[in-house]
């Protein structure tokens, strides 16, 4: 039999530093709870157990500490943020069949020990899994300590032991006797360390040895006398540092047998501390389930065919609730699940303005329906748009994961074993629940007339897609390409040889030996030759620069020339996909290709938006808002100051100099509004001095001045920034002015680093998060009036702020207005909103 004892709490130990903090959308943080259980797996796989056993520390005294009243005397006690996660650990671990085992007046070491002991007489194999060295003086031909860490675990037999110490696994507890352990508060004997316990100990293999013949062993007198002055203490740290194996816990090994009782009571309860990953990872989606506690609405469904018959039962319903995938439509209702790919049955429940509808991906549905000439009405729902809104941090919200999460037991088919089928017989019940949920934190409006009117936007913007050069693109990246190899001969002839320039480790040995550039950073793998990095010695070597521009130029090449070849459709169009749930801050983003990254800090950069174009007969109408997060953050603090300067339709760069530096306004020159316009974009990100220095190449005394120069002439701001974060940490989260949130359990940590990570997100995600509403409203809102108005035109773009529209060359001028005049009427601000609108034939025509 081979039996695996876990050291739970050094483990768990382990787990909690090993990796960043993990919370629930609650502010439960779970990072401990996931490292555990994944070091775990990793641990069995190493060791292929019959039997588990998991010991844990009770928090009485033990038999040590009676013994010696300083024994781990200077212990901090766990951080909160572990304390609060071994309750639901153990419990959880429990769930999954596991036998906890603690033992008053002794330690986990001292199970471990009994446990090793026990399987030693058995002539069975022991494992023990623990991250702490204590434990490998239990080694032994029959017991191998598998010492676990995040990244890797090392086994010790007897000989690894002796390899890596030079002495026995026994005699390391005659070494701890005369070193100490400092971590353990045992003192050891005073002025020998590591090194001289060892050589003791080799040589004369015990501390009792070495008192016994004190007065003849081969040492120098110093460590004589250090010996006889400690022996006292050397003699009491043998006994705190030896582990017992005679604990009274149950050493009958089929006692740990791993058994899994119930799994749907493990996958609830991991649901509901959001560890979804780990569902999978461990297996359990694949264990039978029970039907206890179920709050599904039936215990049975049935899976039938949508035909003729059965069309009429489901069109003459008030609502439906269904779910589409590849022309499929599956319809929960009442205790059957009706499925079709008929295209003429799925035209007509679409098309039934009587029926409310309600899915899980209505991008999707109006996809479809555009692309197929279907008019369907009355889409009231989708769940993952509810789902994105309650909780935007989760990392997707396909069904299975929101049953799991709303605690919905799968109810049980009668013809068919896909239990897909029963994850959408529950499309009811998830509703009920999101529903009211989202009408709790006052969240209809921006469901009801944000986020789903804009799916159907977004549907339509992918379908429509935006025409591009592919010639254009390919001799741009045949002109980069040649740009490339010349810098690159260039680079071997500064550095006087050739290497590979586009991997770091190769750079790093050509800048900082070869060259003997000055090492800012190196990191386990070699030089440090990051982005930072080398703007640092730009004016170090010439090769820098050339460096960096090659960089540039190979990125621009690969992923917006090359890349962007790849992605476009046999009509000639790209057809991005427009993620509506991806960012936390409401911000839409893309991918295949991610348009909101095209490059345009730099001519060349810019230069992409010329093959961006517009079909014959056609022009781009672009808009784009003017300082919107400025403009929003003086509405939501009231600053008077700011609100002033926006209404007054003064540079806000320039008035905010004018205050910094003290100057009257037509004396400010452009480095100083360039600095202010660092400062007023760095507030509303939370920027502190040292970024801000950093930035615009200053010393962190005067970026402080400014900063502090900022907040005093925008007192409002400055309030607002105090006060958003006080609120956050008192409600658990931020919202935007339409009620969007953002949780952020790090403001609850001890951790310094996190905490002040949490407190730039409060002060930055109402001011982003707002804006974004804003733009996805306008979005709606233009969307709309095109159609009212029976244009040509239509949406096709959005870029952070901008918006895009391809118009018909005559229709150009009134969609100019129509853009311009939806984009500022979008919301009521006590500021103006201003949107820029150009026309051009292509992107950087119209944006410049």
């Amino acid at each position: 039999m081979r039996l695996l004892v876990v050291d739970g709490n050094s483990i768990v130990n382990r787990a909690f530093y090993g990796i960043r903090p993990l919370t629930t959308k609650d502010g439960q943080f779970t990072n401990a709870i996931y490292g555990f259980l994944t070091m775990l797996e990793k641990i069995k796989t190493d060791t292929n157990p019959d039997r588990v056993a998991i010991a844990f520390d009770l928090k009485a005294p033990t038999f040590r500490h009676k013994a010696y009243a300083g024994y781990k005397a200077q212990r901090k006690g766990m951080p909160d943020e572990l304390a609060q996660q071994m309750a639901p650990l153990k419990e959880l671990l429990q769930l999954l069949g596991y036998t906890l085992v603690t033992c008053e007046g002794y330690e986990a070491d001292d199970i471990l020990g009994t446990l090793a002991k026990k399987c030693e007489s058995n002539g069975d194999l022991c494992f023990l899994a623990t991250g702490d060295r204590d434990s490998l003086q239990l080694v032994s031909e029959t017991t191998t300590v598998d010492l676990a860490s995040n990244k890797q675990n090392i086994m010790y037999t007897p000989q690894k032991v002796m390899e890596d110490y030079g002495v026995t696994p026994k005699e390391l507890i005659e070494v701890k006797a005369i070193q100490g352990d400092t971590s353990d508060n045992i003192p050891g004997v005073a002025g020998i360390g590591p090194k001289g316990a060892t050589d003791l100990i080799s040589r004369y293999h015990s501390v009792s040895y070495i008192y016994d013949n004190i007065d003849t062993i081969d040492v120098k007198d110093g460590i004589r006398k250090k010996l006889i002055a400690s022996k006292e203490n050397a003699l009491i740290s043998r006994m705190l540092g030896e582990i017992c194996c005679e604990a009274p816990v149950d050493t009958n090994l089929d006692a740990y047998k791993v058994e899994l009782k119930d799994a749907e009571k493990a996958v609830r309860y991991m649901a509901k501390l959001e560890l979804f990953s780990l569902i999978d990872k461990l297996g359990l989606r694949d264990e039978p389930v029970s039907q206890e506690e179920t709050e599904a609405k039936t215990e049975e469904f049935e899976v039938l065919q949508l035909d003729d018959k059965t069309l009429d039962i489901v069109n003459s319903e008030k609502e439906i609730y269904f779910t589409f995938e590849n022309a499929e439509i599956k319809i929960s209702h009442k205790n059957n699940v009706y499925v079709t790919d008929n295209a003429d049955y799925i035209k007509a429940v679409f098309e039934n303005s009587n029926i409310e509808k309600y899915t899980d991906n209505s991008k999707k549905v109006f996809a479809y329906c555009h692309n197929n000439n279907i008019n369907i009405e009355n889409v009231k729902g989708d769940i993952i748009l509810s789902a994105y809104l309650l909780n935007p941090s989760a990392s997707n919200y396909d069904l299975q994961r929101l049953c799991e999460e709303y605690n919905f037991t799968l109810p049980k088919c009668k013809n068919n074993e896909d239990c897909a089928y029963a994850y959408i017989s529950l499309l009811p019940n998830l509703f009920e629940k999101v529903n009211t949920l989202i009408k709790a934190n006052g969240q209809e409006m921006l469901l009801n007339e944000v986020e789903l009117p804009l799916a159907k936007v977004l549907a339509f913007m992918e379908n429509t897609g935006v025409e591009a050069d592919a010639q254009g693109i390919e001799e741009f990246g045949n002109m980069l390409a040649v740009q490339i190899d010349n810098l690159q001969a260039e680079i071997y002839q500064s550095v006087g040889q050739e290497f590979n320039i586009n991997s770091p480790k190769q750079l790093g040995v050509a800048l900082f030996e070869t060259l003997g550039l000055p090492c800012k950073k190196k990191t386990k793998s070699g030089y440090s030759t990051n982005a930072e990095v080398l703007e640092g010695l730009y004016n170090a070597h010439p090769v820098v620069p050339m460096v960096l521009q090659y960089r540039t130029l190979a990125k621009l090449k690969s992923t917006y020339c090359d890349g962007l070849l790849k992605v476009i459709g046999s009509d000639g169009r790209i057809h991005s996909n427009f993620n509506q749930t991806e960012t936390r801050t409401g911000r839409i983003s893309s991918t295949e290709p991610n348009l909101q990254n095209i490059p345009v800090r730099t001519d060349l950069g810019r230069e992409m938006r010329k093959f961006f174009k517009a079909k014959d007969g056609y022009v781009f109408v672009d808009a784009d808002y003017s300082q919107i997060e400025l403009r929003v953050l003086a509405h939501i603090s009231g600053d008077k100051n700011m609100i002033e300067a926006f209404k007054n339709n003064t540079d806000i760069h320039t008035v905010t100099a004018s205050q910094v530096f003290n100057m009257p306004l037509d004396m400010v020159t452009p480095i100083m509004r360039s600095r202010a316009k660092a400062v007023n974009f760095g507030i509303v990100y939370g920027i502190g001095a040292y970024s801000l220095a950093k930035d615009i190449g200053v010393t962190n005394k005067e970026a402080k001045q400014y900063i502090d120069s900022y907040l005093a002439h925008y007192s409002g701001v400055d309030e607002y920034m105090k006060n958003v974060v006080e609120k956050a940490k008192k409600d658990g989260y931020v919202e935007t002015m339409y009620g969007r949130r953002r949780y952020l359990p790090e403001l609850s940590t001890g951790n310094h680093l996190t905490r002040a990570f949490g407190e730039r997100v409060a002060r930055n995600m109402p001011i982003q998060g707002t804006a974004a509403d804003i733009i996805k409203i306008a979005m709606v809102r233009v969307f709309k009036r095109l159609k009212e108005e029976n244009l040509d035109a239509r949406l096709i773009l959005q870029i952070h702020d901008e918006l895009i529209v391809e118009a018909p060359q005559d229709e150009a001028m009134r969609v100019a207005m129509l853009l311009q005049e939806e984009m500022e009427q979008a919301v009521a601000l006590n500021v103006p909103l201003v949107a820029d609108a150009a026309i051009g034939k292509n992107w950087y025509e119209a944006k410049g």
